[in-house]
């Protein structure tokens, strides 16, 4: 009888085997992060059109793979990998995050993961003592943007800068895509030994048109010409209209007391925080 019960299928189940293979519950824990740009600079096609925040979850030992991927470091895909493995919704992707959106996400992430105290090296502008400075990510805070004299918002959402020489220089918003090609071209200079040029890549990035020319080699060789004076006021335009995080806190050296405002640094340590 009990191999016919066991054959036919009819046989009872013991009700005190268990029907799970752990009692761990394998949930990740999600937050939200706000959205510097409050979701109003991407197309209407973008997932994040008119969101104000977005859901993360917390880092894992799997984020931290991604991290410490030589490969990924390399290439400067690393910290775009990891937003994408932190974001809920799949279907948006880091290379097209405005990169206030994205600073916001990866401090959020870090706060979360390590705390809110950053301890790393700081040079000081002042003697150029280099010790250790602590910030608080807590502190980093959305900031409002705003329109210097000159520089008006178009339709596209790309921001429309008039210079000193009548030039009028149309700038994009700057995206995760674009803050790799930017670290990718300054990595290939260091290997063949060419000289950086930090601004002059920035401004080819950001500007896509000037004065209504949009070919390329056109727009290189007006960032070429482009007087000193109008680079930096279209830089400092630029820097205030977008939507950003507040990364800049106060320091104050220990050795010759200079203080001065200072961005909190993303170097190495700030994924990888040491005591």
């Amino acid at each position: 009888m009990r191999n016919n019960e066991e054959r036919l299928g009819t046989k009872k189940e013991d009700q005190t085997t268990p029907t799970t293979l752990s009692p761990l519950e394998f949930v990740t824990p999600t937050s939200f992060v706000e959205l510097p740009s409050k979701g109003q600079f991407y197309p209407q096609n973008h997932p994040l059109y008119g969101q104000e925040t977005i859901e993360i979850k917390e880092m894992t030992a799997k984020e931290e793979d991604i991290l410490t991927s030589k490969a990924l470091i390399q290439k400067g895909l690393a910290v775009n990998r990891l937003v994408d493995s932190l974001l809920v919704d799949k279907t948006i992707k880091a290379d097209s995050l405005i990169i206030g959106d994205k600073n916001a996400i990866i401090v959020h992430a870090r706060a979360n993961a390590y705390g809110a105290d950053y301890k790393t090296s700081i040079t000081c502008p002042g003697c150029g003592e280099v010790s250790k400075y602590k910030f608080d990510l807590n502190e980093v805070q959305p900031i409002d943007t705003k329109l210097l004299e000159g520089v008006e918002r178009l339709s596209n959402n790309n921001i429309l800068i008039k210079l000193s020489n009548n030039w009028e220089v149309e700038c994009k918003m700057l995206t995760g895509k674009d803050e790799v090609k930017i670290m990718q071209e300054a990595e290939r200079k260091r290997k063949k030994k060419i000289p950086e040029s930090p601004v002059t890549d920035m401004l080819n990035t950001i500007i896509v048109g000037v004065s209504g020319e949009t070919e390329r080699e056109v727009i290189k060789q007006a960032v070429a010409f482009m007087p000193a004076k109008d680079t930096r006021f279209l830089r400092e335009a630029y820097q205030v209209a977008i939507p950003n995080v507040d990364m800049k806190q106060d320091f104050v050296c220990s050795s010759c007391e200079h203080e001065e405002e200072l961005e909190v640094p993303l170097t190495a340590e700030f994924f990888w925080p040491k005591q």
